[in-house]
């Protein structure tokens, strides 16, 4: 952990300088409000207490800055929902994904590969474009800090104050790519007590200890520091390997050579992620004066597991132990006796490590690169100012630096390995927001700010897709690559600079109604520069026409330019008819920013006549696409939603019992969706003209008894496309030969007129489960005068989703997934002992299904969830 530390503060030095800096200079300059002004607390912070063993909260006593103000969660009109730090604690929510299984309507997954680190879903709406140039339509804000990137799905989530779901569209607020909503996790900042807590705990299934603490010492009455860290050392893992060597047939499956019998790779695993997380915070909140306070948070963490994601073979179309790749040529020839996809869902993955020779021969690998892996780094700096201009005037500064970089080596095809890459990306953003708000007697009031980032982000990808054996010394690509058993090398440079203005204002009609409504108008500008560094098969085909080639030659430069600007109003009317009650209605719009595809492959592009030919120049050869032909290939627009939303919310019976429902009809204009082409292992982003999502949720706390807490919510999404006419067919939909093939669906697959085929799913469902529900409880009793027991269980249910595209067998199936635990805890002591179960019932689940890479038509893979995991742990607290 100093190590790491070290390291990047080294880096980043003069950066962490220049904000010591601004600190240290906000903090003399004189401030300009009157005497005796009580003082501000930092906008979204939360001071940890020191405590004993609380009792259940109802969400009334819950505070939000949803509308970056510090208000009552039933005094905001907006949907969402809060996790504290005491529920967190319940199930032991060390892991961003366990939100899935809290909150109905909210899902959290990883993926690799072409998933780019994993999909962040509000009300059903996630990310449809799987592809690195593409950002998530759910921002992931951490201490202020907004991030787009899947690869957050893996985050250190540890010392956390509360994490607030603000659903549908949050532009206003949030900045720019939340068209289906936000969630911010707030971590704790220090009080003006010295206290602390030490927390140990271990995870049997996959052998697991951790480690986690956090101490805040109060250096003055100005100043105040927390320190908090976590380290997991994960000896074992939730799902097993199952894959091993065959014997006498050659590991690189290349037709040419098989003879060369490679040997077995030493360092296969059985389990699987192994992982091994570190990650630590620092957080110094200083007070010079009744009118300034600043909040600077320095955030480091690395994790590495032993391989990426948890994609497994679900179904095979060629039945257990039949060919796992294309019935075509030499892969038609080669099966796999030792696959587990018999239609069920088992905690199981195949992941053959490569032989030896692949790796030795590897030039883009380093020495200590001998097996699959997943490696991501974060550091994350933020610093929040506040400063009390009048007694009616804040100005509120808050800024951040974001440097990451993420690198797996795996395998993408779920078999042999046959897919096998070391490729991920990385890059640093540094973004800033400056926000005037007023606070006047009067019924009108207003905030008005500005917002800016710049970002770099590179895509690395030197990809193994063919088994066409070591690559010979050749005049068509460097030197470098000689000797390697890779298909092609391609990387990807890309460079965003986004700014935005907004304001809101606020008018209260009357004491009990407040008419509110704000705009953000936002300029987004994206330039990369995409090459193919490499590609084997120049040589292979090059007594072959130019054409038949599938990937771009060795040396192909794109420099691609996207711009997109977009204006989101939104307005709320909100009724108080007495003081715990609210009624409000709303129209909110939002968008998700254009993008540049960083494909899984890049094509080889050539230039076309106005009928769609190819040109060819006067030797006969075809003309090869220039980066102006190019980029409307591989660039898409932005989207973009507008609906309505209305709600009410509010407690009852002396603060017993909190209730919210909300409805709302949302409507998506160009949503980017991405389809997988299993052949050429990559994924094709278009936009689908419209999609609708209607639904309604609700919330509902009670407490029955002075020791018994209820919760029940539950969610219902209608997700569809109004008008999507020319979306891609699957794999197989109109080929009679396919296990996949149903006569009506292929009448649906129809010529375009260009040479290829697709399909009119205007008005068609989509997504996850439509319904989705959780209850549970907790309750409370005393043991004796010094000890307590609390008990909690949940159950989260999600029913069946919908086929991608019409692809058979392609709907995530129904999933029923139970929390419980149970606590004891010294009442006006330090310590506390729980036993945490997660998915009691062990139901096998997985988050999405697609084609496998390279698998013939009928094989599918999907994201494993997580099985049952049972956890001891032990708290003590000063």
């Amino acid at each position: 952990m100093s190590k790491l530390f070290n390291t990047w503060t080294g880096r980043h030095g003069r950066a962490l300088t220049g904000v010591a800096g601004i600190i240290a200079l906000a903090a003399i300059h004189p401030a300009a409000a009157q005497d005796g002004a009580a003082p501000l607390p930092p906008t979204g912070q939360t001071q940890q207490q020191p405590v004993s063993q609380p009792r259940s909260q109802s969400i009334d006593t819950v505070m939000v800055s949803a509308r970056k103000t510090e208000e009552r969660a039933i005094d905001t009109p907006v949907a969402l929902s809060v996790l504290t730090e005491e529920q967190m604690q319940r199930y032991n929510t060390t892991d961003v994904t366990q939100l899935s299984s809290q909150l109905p309507g909210v899902e959290v997954n990883k993926a690799s590969g072409g998933g780019a680190g994993g999909n962040f879903i509000i009300r059903g709406v996630g990310r449809l474009a799987t592809d690195y140039g593409a950002d998530q339509p759910v921002a992931f804000v951490l201490d202020g800090f907004s991030f787009t990137r899947g690869h957050m799905s893996s985050v250190g989530f540890f010392d956390v104050a509360n994490v607030q779901v603000l659903k549908g569209p949050q532009t206003l607020f949030f900045g720019k790519n939340s068209p289906a909503g936000v969630i911010a996790v707030t971590s704790v900042s220090p009080g003006d007590t010295y206290e602390g807590f030490a927390k140990v705990s271990y995870e049997f299934r996959s052998e697991d200890p951790s480690v986690e603490f956090g101490v805040s010492i109060p250096v003055n009455d100005k100043l105040a520091i927390r320190v908090a860290g976590r380290g997991q050392f994960m000896q074992g893992g939730y799902y097993k390997n199952t894959a091993s060597d065959l014997v006498g047939l050659p590991r690189d499956l290349s037709p040419f050579e098989t003879t060369a019998l490679y040997p077995t790779n030493p360092n296969q695993f059985t389990e699987t992620p192994k992982t091994k997380q570190f990650v630590g915070r620092i957080t110094a909140v200083f007070t010079p004066n009744d009118n300034f306070d600043a909040t600077l948070k320095v955030f480091a963490a690395d994790q590495r597991d032993n391989d990426a994601g948890g994609a497994a073979v679900i179904a095979c179309a060629d039945g257990v132990g039949g060919s796992p790749y294309q019935n075509t040529g030499f892969f038609g020839l080669v099966q796999d006796p030792t696959q587990t996809c018999d239609g069920k869902i088992h905690w199981r993955r195949h992941s053959t490590q490569p032989p030896e020779a692949w790796f030795d021969s590897n030039p883009t690998l380093d020495n200590n690169d001998t097996h699959y892996f997943n490696h991501f780094r974060n550091f994350l700096t933020t610093l929040e100012m506040n400063w009390r201009i009048t007694d009616e005037l804040t100005l509120t500064s808050v800024s951040g630096y974001w440097d990451y970089k993420q690198r797996e080596l795996t395998q993408y095809d779920y078999t042999y390995g046959v897919v096998a890459s070391k490729q991920g990306e990385g890059g640093h953003s540094f973004t800033t927001e400056l926000r005037l708000r007023s606070d006047y007697d009067g019924p009108v009031n207003f905030m008005i700010g500005g917002f800016y980032e710049d970002m770099f982000r590179d895509l690395d990808a030197p990809v193994q897709i063919f088994p066409l054996g070591p690559a010979p010394d050749s005049n068509f690509y460097p030197d470098f690559y000689n000797g390697s058993f890779l298909t092609y090398h391609q990387h990807w440079d890309n460079n965003i600079t986004s700014w935005s203005i907004f304001g809101e204002m606020r008018w209260d009609i009357t004491d009990t109604l407040e008419l509110s409504g704000g705009v953000r108008y936002t300029e987004d500008n994206r330039n990369a520069h995409g090459e193919q560094l490499f590609n084997r098969l120049d040589d292979f085909l090059s007594a072959a026409p130019e054409t038949a080639n599938p990937f771009a030659h060795s040396g192909t430069a794109y420099d691609l330019t996207r711009s997109f600007h977009n204006t989101s109003p939104q307005a709320t009317l909100s009724w108080k008819p007495v003081d715990d009650l609210m009624l409000y209605a709303s129209y909110k719009t939002g968008y998700q920013a254009a993008g540049i595809s960083n494909p899984g492959t890049i094509g080889n592009f050539y230039s076309q006549n106005p009928d769609g030919s190819i040109r060819y120049d006067g030797d006969g050869k075809p003309i090869r696409a220039t980066s102006a032909e190019v980029n409307p290939i591989l660039t898409f627009d932005g989207s973009t939603v507008k609906g309505f939303e209305i709600g009410a919310k509010g407690s009852f019976f002396d603060g017993m019992m909190t209730a919210d429902v909300a409805l709302y009809t949302m409507k998506y204009s160009s949503l980017q969706v991405a389809v997988f082409n299993p052949v050429t292992t990559n994924f094709t982003v278009q936009n689908a003209a419209g999609a609708r999502n209607s639904g309604i949720e609700g919330n509902m706390y009670m407490q029955a008894t002075d020791n018994l807490l209820l919760r029940l919510s539950a969610q219902y999404n209608r997700l569809k496309y109004t008008s999507f006419p020319a979306a891609q067919c699957y794999a197989g939909q109109n080929t009679p030969s396919a296990s996949n093939y149903v006569p009506a669906l292929a009448a649906l697959c129809m010529p375009t007129g260009t040479g290829g085929f697709a399909q009119d799913l205007s008005g068609e469902r989509y997504g996850g489960g439509p319904f989705q529900v959780n209850a549970g409880f907790t309750y409370d009793v005393d043991l004796s005068n010094d000890w307590g027991l609390s008990l909690s269980a949940d159950v989260n249910f999600r029913n069946k989703g919908f086929e991608t595209i019409r692809q058979p067998g392609t709907g995530v199936p129904a999933r029923t997934l139970i929390n419980a635990s149970v606590r004891v805890y010294q009442t006006t002591g330090p310590w506390e002992f729980s036993l945490v179960c997660a998915n009691c019932g062990n139901d096998h689940y997985v988050y999405s299904i697609q084609d496998k890479p390279l698998g013939a038509t009928g094989d599918l893979t999907g994201q494993l969830g997580m099985p049952r995991l049972i956890t001891i742990q032990s708290t003590y607290r000063w």
